[in-house]
């Protein structure tokens, strides 16, 4: 309701809005094995035993396809957390954590400019 509120107010200022929308329905696909373990290590701490336990539950996984008789090649899974599991949710959340700061500190930014509207941000 916020962001619709802040599109019309600008509307009726004048302004021209620009609106950037994700799609996260493959994300999981997506999280880099390194980078992940770096995050784990560098922002939250994960260190020893927990975070050889993650590289190991993360690392050295394969995949192929069977179709018709015929099996393709087998490819090494760099990127991706393994789906059915529980932990998969948390993995992305702390994957994905560095960008709701960097909203965080952008919409502090923004409020200390004494700018309003959400949508004014994206414009400086």
């Amino acid at each position: 309701m916020c962001l619709y509120n802040d599109l019309l107010v600008t509307s009726d200022l004048g302004q021209v809005s620009g609106l950037c929308l994700l799609d996260l329905t493959a994300a999981f696909d997506t999280v880099d094995h390194d980078l992940l373990l770096q995050r784990l290590d560098n922002t939250f701490r994960v260190r020893d035993q927990a975070k050889k336990w993650f590289k190991s539950y993360l690392t050295g996984r394969s995949y192929c396809v069977i179709y018709g008789g015929g099996t393709s090649a087998t490819v090494l899974v760099t990127c991706s957390v393994p789906q059915g599991s529980v932990l998969v949710p948390l993995l992305f959340i702390l994957y994905t954590a560095e960008l709701a700061d960097l909203a965080a500190v952008r919409r502090q930014i923004t409020r200390i400019r004494g700018r309003q509207p959400a949508t004014r941000a994206l414009r400086s």
